[in-house]
């Protein structure tokens, strides 16, 4: 039986909690056909060759964008970064590798997934407000846990590594306060999917339970991971230019 492709609002500032737990066992079956795992790893194929090509930037829906390099390290494309021995200095550019590397392809690869009909209807709205650092600071945790449940043997898609008490400090919501924002926040989450998610049983329970969503997964694999391997290779430098500071 085919899977109606589902709709989000593209509006969602609240979800009550049957609202959310409606969204998200809709989405849950829309991600798991094989129609859209297969466009998921196209999408990660296309999502890689926009990186490594390394020429454009992506705009906020996750088009091709304006025609510069997606990262710039100290003001300067890669191949021009100053040569260095200074291990702090490798280790900052690192970072910030990891960082733009995560919101500009994950950014990329959400718009490439909407141009395929690969994702909830409407939940593109979602891409620029789901690719910042919060939400990067939760994949490299969500992505820890999930490659910690392979090695073991457990089944990663059952884990618990997040839940709603977790985001309240993270997106600076008070504790006492209504979860009608961060509920519609999850389901945006797991909408394009950076995120799954359980909602908590009918009688009270552990307040919704997180972890790296299938988009994650593959993303992490096939595009976050092959796009760092290459482009590591340039924060030792590689101009004329000398870098002045002590190396450690």
């Amino acid at each position: 039986m085919a899977v109606k492709r589902p709709e989000i609002s593209a509006d969602l500032r609240l979800a009550q909690s049957e609202e959310a737990a409606e969204y998200i066992a809709q989405f849950k079956l829309w991600f798991a056909t094989e129609t859209v795992e297969r466009k998921i790893k196209r999408a990660a194929k296309r999502a890689l060759k926009f990186m490594i090509d390394y020429d454009h930037t992506p705009n906020l829906q996750g088009g091709i964008g304006e025609p510069t390099p997606w990262v710039k390290l100290e003001g300067v494309s890669l191949p021009e970064l100053l040569p260095t021995n200074n291990a702090m200095v490798k280790d900052l550019r690192l970072s910030g590798l990891r960082l733009k590397t995560w919101s500009e392809g994950t950014c990329r690869m959400i718009g490439l997934l909407n141009d395929d009909d690969a994702l909830p209807r409407y939940a593109n709205t979602y891409n620029d407000r789901s690719t910042n650092l919060a939400e990067w600071f939760l994949h490299d945790q969500l992505m820890r846990a999930h490659f910690k449940a392979v090695a073991v043997g457990d089944d990663p898609k059952k884990i618990s590594v997040a839940n709603m008490n977790d985001l309240m400090p993270m997106y600076l919501y008070d504790p006492q306060s209504q979860q009608e924002a961060l509920r519609a926040k999850i389901v945006q989450m797991v909408a394009v999917g950076l995120w799954d998610a359980d909602p908590p049983p009918p009688k009270g329970g552990v307040p919704w339970k997180i972890r790296a969503g299938p988009v994650a997964i593959v993303f992490h694999e096939k595009v976050f991971h092959p796009t760092i391997k290459h482009f590591k290779q340039f924060l030792n430098g590689s101009s004329k230019k000398e870098d002045k500071t002590d190396a450690v």
